[in-house]
C-alpha cells in the first residue's frame, strides 16, 4: 500500500520511514464503535498498483504506435520501390530508343548508298552501253531517219457522246443502215 501513491510527480513520501507513513495512512481508518467496520474487497485489478495499469496502457499505445510506424514504413518503401522501378523502365526505354535511332541512321545510310547505285545503273550511259554490248544495238544514223509530211493539214476528230443508252445505239444502227 505504500507504493499506491507512486503516480504523483513529486511524491516525497516514498523517502519517509515506513512506520510513519503507515501510521499516517492508518489514522484516518480508525472509526467509532458505532460505525460498522468496512470490509476490504480483494479484487485483482483493484489491488494492482496504478503504475502496472499504466504500463499495460503504455504497451497498448506502444503497440499501436509501432504498428502505425510499420505501416508507414512499408508504404514509404513501396513508394520508393515504385519510383525506382519507374526509373529503371524509363532508362531501358531510353536505351531502346537510342538503339532504334542508331539502326534507323544505319538503314538510311544504306538506303542512300543503294539509291545512288540504282541511279548510276539507270543512267543513259549505262543503258547505251548495255544496248550496244548485250543487245547489239547502235544509235540511229541520219540515213535511217524518215520524215513524213501531211499535206492535208491538221485534222480534228470529235468524239461522240457515249452517254446514250443501249436502245439509242441500236436505234441509230438501224436508222443508219436503213437510210
Amino acid at each position: 500500500m505504500a507504493y499506491e501513491y507512486r503516480n504523483l510527480a513529486y511524491d516525497l513520501r516514498l523517502f519517509e520511514d515506513e512506520e510513519m507513513y503507515s501510521s499516517a495512512v492508518k489514522a484516518p481508518e480508525k472509526h467509532n464503535a458505532k460505525s460498522k467496520p468496512k470490509r476490504e474487497k480483494k479484487n485483482i485489478e483493484v489491488d494492482k498498483p496504478k503504475s502496472t495499469i499504466r504500463k499495460v496502457k503504455r504497451r497498448k499505445n506502444n503497440f499501436v504506435n509501432i504498428s502505425v510506424a510499420v505501416v508507414l514504413a512499408v508504404m514509404v518503401v513501396i513508394v520508393v520501390g515504385l519510383i525506382i522501378h519507374g526509373q529503371v523502365q524509363l532508362t531501358e526505354v531510353n536505351h531502346k530508343i537510342t538503339a532504334a535511332q542508331k539502326t534507323l541512321e544505319e538503314q538510311q545510310s544504306l538506303y542512300t548508298q543503294l539509291q545512288m547505285k540504282v541511279d548510276a545503273s539507270i543512267s543513259t550511259a549505262v543503258v547505251e552501253k548495255y544496248a550496244k554490248e548485250r543487245l547489239g544495238m547502235s544509235k540511229v544514223a541520219n540515213s535511217q531517219k524518215e520524215f513524213i509530211s501531211l499535206s492535208e493539214g491538221d485534222k480534228v476528230e470529235i468524239a461522240s457522246d457515249s452517254n446514250d443508252n443501249v436502245f439509242d445505239s441500236v436505234a441509230d444502227a438501224f436508222s443508219s443502215s436503213g437510210a
